[in-house]
C-alpha cells in the first residue's frame, strides 16, 4: 500500500478514473443528483493543492475547514493532503467562541467556509486570531448545486468580488480582517499555477510525503474541555482503515452514505479514508435528517451511524410489529422469539441449530425485507459507534435480520474494538481490531499498545502526550475501563476520566460547563447526565439560603420543597441555564434539568473524600428522576 494518504488517493484516481466516486443526493438534501468521478475529483483536488502551494501554505502548515457535508469537504481535504498540508475540521455548530481556541493552535492562516454565514463565523475568529489571513468562500454548500461534474459543482458560486460582498454582508458591514476569495478565483489559480513550470513543486511534495507526516488535527476537550490537538499521521489514516476493510469485509463493489460530520475523526477514517481505500463509492447527505430519505434513493450496502439513528429504526420497526394483526403479527411475534434464541446461542458460544436457523429465515424473510427496505434494501453491514446501543435495541434488529456491530476506539486510536459478522456480542465492543492489542491494566483501565493505528500525540502538548501513555510509553491510557471475556471480547464498564458520551457520538466534558452553572448565585451544584442519552440533562442543587431570601423578599411563602416546584424559581434556573447555554454548541447544551432537595454528600456516597462527584452511584441514585427527563 502506498505510504501516504496522498500517494494512494492519486493511485486511485489512476486506477478508477471514470467511475463514480461521490454522489450528490437530491434525496438528502440537494435540489438536484450529481456524479462526481474519481478523475473529477482527482482534478478538483489537485486544483486546490496547487493554489494552497502558491498562497505560500509550506509542508506541515494547517488548514481549516469549516464546511458541512457537502463536495467541499472531500475536495479541500484531499487538496490540502496533497499539498503536504495539516487538515482541521471544525464544527460548523460551533460558536466563534470555540472556534478562536482551534484556529490559534493549529496555527492555521488559510480556512475555507461553505456560506457567507461560516465567513462571519470565522471573521469572529480573525478578530481575536490576526493569523488566519486567508479565507475561501463557497458562498452556497457545493452539495446543493445541479451540476453533473466536479468543475461545474465547485465553481457554480459567486466570483471573488462577489463572494467579498456576501461576507461582508454576513457580518453586518464589517469587512474581514483578512482576505477572502471566492471559490472559482482560488481554483482558477490552482489551475494556472499547474499549467506552469511550479507544478512541479506540488508533484515533488506529493511523491516526499513520508508515513509519519501529520495529515490531520483533530480537536477532541478531554476531561478539562480545553481543546487539544491530536496529531493523525498518514500512518493512522491508512493503517486505520485498512484495519475496517480487513474487519468488515470490504471491497470497491460497496457504496455507502457519508451524513455524519467530515470534521469528525470518525467519519474521516470510518468513511472518507476507508472509501479511498477500498475504492467505495459514497452518497454525500447535506441534510442528516433526510438520511433515511437518502439510504431509500442511494441503496449503500454498508451505514455506519450512531445509536440515534438505530434506535429510530428500532422504533419504526417496533410500531409496525405492535401495529400487525392475524397471520402477520404471528410471523413477527415468531421471527422475533427465534431471533432472540439465536442471538442467545450465540452469545454463549452455542451453535444455532440448523431446524432453528431454517425457521428463523423462512418465516422471517418477509420482515427482513421491512427492516433492510429501511436502508434501502441492499445493507449487508450496519455499524454503530459513538456510544454503546442500548442491548434492547441491538438484540430486536439482529432479530428481524438487521444485525448491528457495535465498536469502541476513541480520536488517540480509533480501531480498538469491533464486533465481526461471526464473532458478535450485543454486550461487548467485539475483539481487537486487526493491528490492535489491548490489555486490562492492574486497575481496570483499558491499555491499547502503540503502534501504527494510534496517533502521534497532542500538538504542542508534550507533557500531556507523555501523560496519555504508560511511563514507557509502550501502551495508550484510555481513560475507560473494562474487561476481556475467555473469547477475548472487549467489554466497556465505566469511564475513569470525566466525558460524557451521547447517543449521536458527541463526547462533552461536564467539569468546565458545571463550573460555569456553579458561578450563579444560586446554584451550588450542577451534575450533568447524558451517558448514551439523546442531549445533557442535569441534577441541579440550589444554595438554600440564597433561594429563601429572594422569595421572602418576592413575597413567595412555602417550605423548601414548595419552592423547588415554585414556577418563578424555575424560571430563574432556566434563565441561568439560557445565559450558559449561549456560550456552548448545540450538544454540549443543557436541555432539561431538575431541582435536587438536598446536596450531595461524602456520607451518602455521593462523592469522594476529596468531594469529586460519584457520576455513576448518583445516576443510579436519581435514574428515576433521570429518565423522567428525558420522556
Amino acid at each position: 500500500m502506498s505510504e501516504t494518504v496522498a500517494t494512494l488517493f492519486v493511485e486511485r484516481v489512476a486506477r478508477y478514473g471514470d467511475r463514480p466516486a461521490l454522489r450528490v443526493l437530491a434525496a438528502g438534501g440537494a435540489p438536484a443528483d450529481a456524479v462526481v468521478t474519481w478523475r473529477e475529483w482527482g482534478a478538483a483536488s489537485m486544483a486546490f493543492a496547487a493554489a494552497l502551494v502558491d498562497a505560500g501554505l509550506r509542508p506541515g502548515e494547517c488548514v481549516a475547514v469549516l464546511a458541512g457535508n457537502g463536495i467541499v469537504w472531500p475536495v479541500a481535504d484531499l487538496g490540502i493532503v496533497l499539498a503536504g498540508g495539516v487538515s482541521v475540521g471544525l464544527y460548523p455548530t460551533s460558536p466563534a467562541a470555540q472556534l478562536r481556541g482551534i484556529v490559534a493552535d493549529s496555527g492555521a492562516a488559510i480556512a475555507v467556509a461553505d456560506s457567507a454565514a461560516h465567513v462571519a463565523t470565522l471573521a469572529e475568529v480573525q478578530a481575536h486570531v490576526p493569523g488566519l489571513r486567508t479565507i475561501i468562500l463557497r458562498a452556497s454548500d457545493p452539495s446543493v448545486d445541479t451540476a453533473a461534474s466536479i468543475d461545474a459543482v465547485a465553481s457554480t458560486g459567486p466570483r471573488s468580488d462577489d463572494a467579498v460582498s456576501v461576507a461582508v454582508d454576513a457580518t453586518a458591514g464589517r469587512e474581514p480582517a483578512g482576505e477572502v476569495i471566492g471559490w472559482d478565483a482560488w481554483m482558477d489559480r490552482g489551475r494556472r499555477f499547474l499549467r506552469g513550470d511550479a507544478g512541479a513543486e506540488l508533484e515533488r511534495r506529493i511523491t516526499a510525503g513520508k508515513a509519519e507526516d501529520v495529515a490531520m488535527l483533530v480537536y477532541t476537550s478531554g476531561s478539562t474541555g480545553e481543546p487539544k490537538g491530536a496529531m493523525i499521521p498518514h500512518r493512522y489514516l491508512l493503517d486505520s482503515a485498512l484495519s475496517i476493510q480487513q474487519a468488515l469485509g470490504l471491497d470497491e463493489r460497496d457504496t455507502s452514505l457519508s451524513f455524519l460530520p467530515f470534521c469528525h475523526g470518525a467519519e474521516r477514517v470510518f468513511g472518507l479514508y476507508t472509501r479511498i481505500v477500498c475504492g467505495m463509492e459514497a452518497g454525500l447527505v447535506a441534510d442528516h435528517a433526510r438520511v433515511w430519505e437518502a439510504a431509500r434513493a442511494f441503496s449503500p450496502t454498508v451505514f455506519g451511524g450512531l445509536p440515534r439513528f438505530f434506535e429510530k429504526t428500532y422504533d419504526l420497526l417496533r410500531a409496525e410489529h405492535e401495529a400487525a394483526e392475524g397471520e402477520e403479527r404471528a410471523r413477527w411475534d415468531r421471527t422475533v422469539a427465534l431471533g432472540r434464541a439465536r442471538v442467545g446461542l450465540r452469545e454463549r458460544g452455542q451453535p444455532v441449530p440448523e431446524h432453528v436457523e431454517a425457521e428463523w429465515r423462512e418465516a422471517g424473510g418477509p420482515v427482513f425485507a421491512r427492516a433492510r427496505a429501511l436502508f434501502g434494501g441492499r445493507v449487508r453491514r450496519a455499524t454503530s459507534g459513538g456510544a454503546p446501543l442500548p442491548r434492547e435495541v441491538a438484540e430486536y434488529l439482529d432479530a428481524v435480520g438487521l444485525p448491528v456491530l457495535g465498536a469502541y476506539g476513541l480520536t488517540e486510536h480509533l480501531c480498538v474494538a469491533f464486533n465481526r459478522p461471526d464473532a458478535c456480542s450485543l454486550d461487548a465492543a467485539g475483539p481487537p481490531m486487526p493491528g490492535t492489542e489491548i490489555r486490562i491494566a492492574a486497575d481496570g483501565e483499558i491499555l491499547v499498545r502503540r503502534g501504527g493505528l494510534t496517533f502521534a500525540g497532542y500538538r504542542g502538548r508534550p507533557a500531556e502526550t507523555a501523560a496519555s501513555f504508560t511511563a514507557d510509553g509502550e501502551w495508550l491510557l484510555t481513560g475507560d475501563l473494562g474487561e476481556l471475556d475467555a473469547r477475548g471480547m472487549l467489554r466497556v464498564t465505566g469511564r475513569k476520566k470525566e466525558l460524557i458520551a451521547l447517543s449521536g457520538g458527541k463526547k462533552v466534558a461536564p467539569l468546565p460547563i458545571e463550573a460555569r452553572l456553579g458561578a450563579h448565585p444560586w446554584i451550588g451544584r450542577v451534575v450533568l447526565h447524558g451517558e448514551g442519552r439523546r442531549f445533557i440533562s442535569a441534577l441541579v442543587v440550589l444554595r438554600q439560603a440564597a433561594v429563601e431570601s429572594w422569595a421572602r423578599q418576592t413575597g413567595i411563602v412555602g417550605g423548601w420543597t414548595e419552592l423547588l416546584e415554585h414556577p418563578e424559581i424555575r424560571r430563574h434556573v432556566q434563565h441561568a441555564l439560557d445565559e450558559v447555554n449561549a456560550e456552548l454548541s448545540p450538544p454540549e447544551r443543557v436541555r432539561r434539568f431538575a431541582l435536587l432537595e438536598r446536596d450531595l454528600s461524602p456520607e451518602a456516597d455521593e462523592l469522594t473524600p476529596t468531594l469529586k462527584v460519584k457520576r455513576t452511584v448518583v445516576a443510579e441514585r436519581h435514574r428515576d428522576t433521570l429518565d423522567a427527563l428525558y420522556l
